[in-house]
């Protein structure tokens, strides 16, 4: 119990430097529980060491400096509404890839690159993605950035089918992912309205053959700003 109380006082110190930064961390909560009182009161039982973890990794992405915390984005209600939503998800999530996704996301609305309702559209399609997906789909939009500057005479589906197989084969080295399982995928990541198929051409095929949508690429891009 001792090791889980002094993770989270470590959290709550790590920050100690950054007076805004270490204000958000007093307002998160693990379960409930606001994580400044950690420091001052023993919550066995319901501290979660994994819980801390995520959360470790959520305040070092807002704290790398590619975005300067001041009163004014602090107090501004809309961004208090977007960093309580965003530990929610992120209490929610044990990818780290995604956790640092929720803070990119974040930091981009603190920047005023993004607006509130694109924010919270951001985030919710994310937290519907599983780890797999989003990287399925990244990869998807890297193949699809590298074709089109490469072939320019080809219809969608053409373009899509001359690197498929390279595809599916990045999927399988980085996800161990075979092609039936992957084909299964990508019909359910249709649901998030990031990923469609093609659809009415005369030598369509039977796998889910597609590209990534411009909701994929808007939420990927205010991911990317911060990078």
């Amino acid at each position: 119990m001792e090791e889980l109380e002094t993770s989270i006082i470590k959290l709550h110190e790590r920050y100690e430097s950054q007076p805004l930064l270490k204000a958000l961390v007093q307002l998160a909560t693990l379960n409930g529980f606001p994580i400044g009182a950690v420091a001052d009161t023993v919550l066995s039982g319901y501290v979660n060491s994994m819980k801390t973890k995520k959360l470790r990794t959520f305040f070092d992405e807002l704290n790398n400096e590619e975005v300067k915390l001041s009163p004014e984005i602090i107090e501004n209600s809309d961004n208090l509404h977007a960093f309580f939503a965003t530990v929610n998800y992120v209490n929610q999530n044990r990818s780290d890839v995604e956790i640092k996704a929720f803070a990119a996301i974040l930091k981009s609305l603190y920047r005023d690159e993004i607006k509130i309702d694109e924010f919270e559209e951001y985030e919710q399609i994310l937290n519907e993605l599983t780890e797999r997906e989003f990287i399925i789909l990244s990869v998807k939009l890297e193949f699809e950035k590298h074709a089109s500057l490469s072939q320019t005479d080809l219809n969608p589906l053409q373009l899509t089918s001359s690197y498929w197989e390279d595809f599916k084969s990045e999927i399988k080295k980085k996800l161990n992912i075979e092609a039936e399982e992957l084909n299964a995928i990508l019909v359910r990541i249709q649901r998030t309205g990031c990923y469609a198929t093609f659809r009415g051409y005369f030598d369509e095929s039977d796998e889910e053959i597609g590209n990534t949508t411009i909701v994929l690429q808007n939420l990927i891009g205010a991911i990317q700003n911060n990078g």
